[in-house]
């Protein structure tokens, strides 16, 4: 998504272990990663404006993560099946200033087969996605969006580029 921003930038993996966070409302909690993670990367970047985000799925306030394998995915998206959920990606920017905010979009999955999910789960990667899926690899079931479709993505473009352009970075 910044590719398409035209705006260079260096992919530094975070040294965070989020199991170290405690749970809290899926809104705080991603806010709370996404930060966690930016002064992580911060520490050895100290000149560098640092973008870091992270997304949740909530069912409710239950926090779905990424599942562990395809029975706790299909549990995961058995779950969402026929509800509307939230998508919430955190993001923080650490340059001149610090910016710590969230975007939430909500999501419906149409009510789906077991066939359906079977071929999703056949088909596409959902290790490491939370809520055990990739709204982009959908093509098995019909799926609505309100909100803004790439904060379901993983990255709320217009809000995080308007916060880039406060660092003179786009």
């Amino acid at each position: 998504m910044l590719d398409r921003a035209k705006i260079a930038y260096s992919a530094v993996a975070p040294k965070y272990d989020e199991s170290t966070l405690r749970v809290s409302a899926p809104e705080i909690y991603v806010m709370q990663l996404a930060y966690q993670k930016a002064m992580s990367v911060k520490e050895g970047a100290q000149d560098d404006v640092v973008l870091a985000l992270d997304t949740v799925v909530a069912a409710g306030d239950e926090i779905l993560g990424k599942p562990k394998d395809r029975q706790d995915a299909e549990a995961m998206l058995n779950k969402l099946k026929g509800r509307r959920h939230r998508v919430i990606t955190g993001y923080c920017i650490l340059g001149a200033e610090k910016y710590v905010d969230y975007d939430v979009a909500y999501v419906t999955f149409e009510d789906f087969s077991d066939d359906q999910l079977a071929s999703y789960l056949d088909h596409h990667e959902f290790l490491d996605k939370a809520g055990a899926y990739g709204i982009q690899d959908i093509e098995e079931f019909k799926v609505d969006v309100e909100g803004d479709r790439c904060t379901v993505i993983g990255m709320p473009v217009e809000k995080v580029l308007e916060h880039l352009k406060g660092e003179g970075i786009g």
